[in-house]
């Protein structure tokens, strides 16, 4: 195909930045946004007044479609663009519960089509290096915490965790075998701190801690391994490893300990947006019938997970 016909549902926070890449694409052709709250004559997007949509009945054919609706609406709207033979990018999480979730894999594997969930974090520079370093890992340590946002109704599991319980199964390699939870409301009537640790089959702990209700806003992912611990940074997309060289302890009083290690400082490549490589690895995947990076199955893994840690956090 020269163009990929493409389409957005949803045109809030997420589904303007997929607006935004997607017009900048040149094997792309971005045929209209589908969104009944926007007004085509006021509207800020990037593309003009005929590409505005109230539904999706009113969209010509299309190859791929990205979803960025609240997660409620994701399993019917996916399920009726599947039947019209579109490929998908469904934002996390896939669906708001694994019934729905596995509603929406099988019709696309029934039907054919690709179906990507946009799990974006494995897309950012530092943590794909992480990953890619992280030969033996042992303990994986997640802490993402943000300062609370009313307009967020999800729990903090769904709206936040989601995204580690993605990036431990990918770094750990597998699904856990045991979850444990525990978690409190502060702001809302729905879960605002968490915190779970994942056991997985081949010895790896993960443990993940979530908070909307700090003054910070923090996204750090910490590697131990037998001989180095690995730390990256996905908001500033750096990484920093560190190796024990020497211990000493001098028989003074009192006895003085000492320790010394070795730290580097792994170049990252920040030029590209992750978003933009997200919907590049999907795009490609459409055209030269690949596989994308975040698959519907691993979309499906983190809704399930999600949904055993807020059982756990309930008892």
């Amino acid at each position: 195909m020269a163009q990929i016909r493409a389409a957005v549902i949803g045109a809030g926070n997420m589904g303007r930045h997929h607006v935004r890449i997607l017009e900048r694409f040149e094997d792309v052709d971005l045929i209209g946004v589908v969104d009944p709250g926007i007004d085509p004559a006021t509207s800020s997007l990037p593309i003009d007044a005929a590409r505005h949509f109230s539904s999706i009945d009113e969209l010509p054919e299309i190859d791929f479609a990205v979803i960025a609706t609240p997660t409620q609406m994701h399993a019917d709207l996916a399920c009726t663009l599947i039947e019209r033979g579109a490929n998908l990018l469904i934002e996390k999480p896939l669906a708001e519960t694994p019934a729905d979730a596995t509603r929406i894999v099988e019709a696309a594997e029934k039907a054919g089509v690709l179906l990507a969930v946009g799990h974006v974090e494995r897309f950012n520079p530092a943590v794909r290096m992480l990953a890619q370093m992280a030969t033996d890992p042992r303990l994986v340590q997640f802490e993402r915490l943000s300062p609370y946002t009313p307009r967020i109704r999800d729990s903090v599991v769904f709206d936040l965790m989601v995204h580690d319980l993605d990036l431990a199964c990918w770094i750990c390699g597998g699904t856990p075998v045991r979850v444990q939870a525990s978690g409190a409301k502060v702001f809302s009537d729905s879960v605002d701190v968490a915190a779970a640790v994942l056991e997985f089959a081949n010895g790896r702990i993960a443990s993940l801690e979530t908070s909307r209700a700090t003054q910070d806003k923090v996204r750090r992912i910490a590697v131990s391994e037998p001989d180095r611990y690995l730390v990256a940074d996905s908001i500033r997309q750096d990484l920093s490893m560190r190796r024990q060289t020497t211990v000493e302890f001098e028989k003074t009083e009192p006895p003085i300990y000492r320790q010394a290690s070795v730290v580097e400082i792994p170049y990252v490549d920040r030029s590209g947006e992750p978003l933009a490589a997200e919907l590049r690895d999907v795009i490609d995947a459409i055209r030269n019938s690949g596989t994308p990076t975040v698959t519907g199955r691993d979309g499906l893994r983190a809704v399930e997970l999600a949904f055993a840690v807020e059982a756990a956090i309930r008892g």
